[in-house]
């Protein structure tokens, strides 16, 4: 019971990630602080899916789930739990590509209106 239940925290805290670097530059507008952090985290994401490295939060939470007596997915958290639905098999790496330059291009943009309008 424990194994599933950090399965669901780190699957928790992976979408926690990814919603802070899709939007984290709006709460950037809130908490200037936090822009540095973002931008690490936005880098961090957009080159980890353009060049296929895999996030250290998979693995663990594949882990916790053999553990727990489940199953885990064979592919990565994005293309389980966001991709598979949307895009025929065989396109992952070009989509984890775009994904990661989508990433970055989005949050770019966002900082240039916000920084080009002060």
């Amino acid at each position: 019971m424990i194994w599933r239940a950090l399965a669901r925290t780190v699957a928790a805290l992976h979408v926690a990630y990814v919603l802070f670097v899709v939007f984290g530059s709006l709460l950037v507008l809130v908490w200037p602080g936090l822009l540095w952090i973002h931008l690490l985290a936005v880098i961090w994401a957009g080159l980890t899916l353009m060049f296929d490295c895999g996030c250290p939060l998979t693995p663990w939470e594949k882990q916790f789930w053999q553990k727990g007596g489940v199953e885990p997915y064979d592919e990565g958290f994005l293309q389980h739990h966001v991709l598979r639905a949307r895009f025929k098999p065989g396109t992952e790496r070009r989509n984890h590509a775009l994904l990661g330059a989508a990433a970055i291009a989005l949050n770019a943009i966002i900082y240039w209106l916000v920084f080009t309008r002060r």
